[in-house]
């Protein structure tokens, strides 16, 4: 049976009608080691009152695991992510050095231990069944790795439901990033990843560039801090279930600025090298 410990930072914007609390809840319950972090970020709707019903409807020890950071503006998923991995490290280790905002209240941090601390969409597009399946596709390398990121790979074995929108941005996505990064990569943005929390200060230390392609710029920063070993630093996680969920923030706007925006990450952190 594992035994690893893991905080979840969960970002949610206008997930009302979305959040799954059975499922939330069965997974507590069945991975004693599991904890979460909401982060409401600054949602229009009644996010902040499911979340903060569903923590009150949990026993006292379900309850001590879950914790709720909220913002009254919105300021982007990768500042929700940022923030909350911050608050994790800082709890855990007991710092005061915590990122102070006078924009958001924080709720029910009572405690933090994690040997991997990462983030999962609140959606659930990525089971949280697939938290062990991380952990017993790592089990295989021969050093621990420090960051572990969710592939959405289509193959005999696997469910993966991807629209073609989705298919095509990703394939999109993967061929420009695997050639700026130098490294074979297939999927950076799966919203499912855990990573090791001594990783947090190399590459969440700073805000983010850009709202939707911080988690290029992770990997960036990861290969500016360590150099050419942070490649075998970091492992892809054939995950097992995917299900492309609706109500995605994310449209062929976005698909359409996509190449200029990877150029111009690529180019801000090249001057960085």
């Amino acid at each position: 049976m594992n035994t690893m410990k893991t905080c979840l930072i969960i970002p949610c914007y206008n997930e009302a009608s979305r959040i799954q609390s059975a499922a939330f809840t069965s997974a507590l319950e069945s991975d004693l080691g599991l904890q979460y972090i909401f982060v409401n970020d600054g949602s229009k709707d009644q996010t902040l009152a499911v979340l903060q019903e569903y923590r009150d409807s949990l026993n006292d020890d379900l309850k001590s695991r879950v914790s709720i950071i909220s913002y009254k503006n919105n300021k982007g998923k990768s500042n929700a992510v940022l923030m909350g991995l911050n608050t994790a490290y800082s709890v855990m280790n007991k710092s005061s050095n915590l990122m102070n905002d006078e924009d958001c209240e924080r709720i029910g941090f009572e405690h933090i231990q994690a040997d991997y601390i990462g983030f999962w969409d609140a959606d659930l597009a990525t089971p949280l069944s697939e938290i062990q399946w991380f952990y017993q596709f790592s089990s295989n390398t021969s050093t621990k790795p420090l960051l572990l990121i969710g592939s959405r790979v289509a193959r005999l074995g696997a469910n993966i439901e991807r629209t073609l929108f989705r298919h095509y941005s990703g394939r999109l996505f993967a061929t420009l990033i695997s050639q700026g990064l130098g490294w074979k990569v297939h999927d950076t943005q799966c919203g499912a990843k855990l990573m090791d929390p001594s990783i947090i200060p190399v590459c969440f230390s700073q805000p983010f560039k850009t709202a939707w392609l911080f988690d290029v710029e992770m990997l960036l920063r990861l290969q500016i801090h360590f150099g050419e070993a942070a490649e075998n630093m970091v492992l892809e996680v054939p995950i097992r279930t995917w299900k492309d969920i609706k109500g995605s923030k994310i449209g062929w706007g976005d698909f359409i600025k996509v190449p200029y925006q990877i150029w111009n990450v690529f180019n801000t952190y090249k001057k960085l090298k």
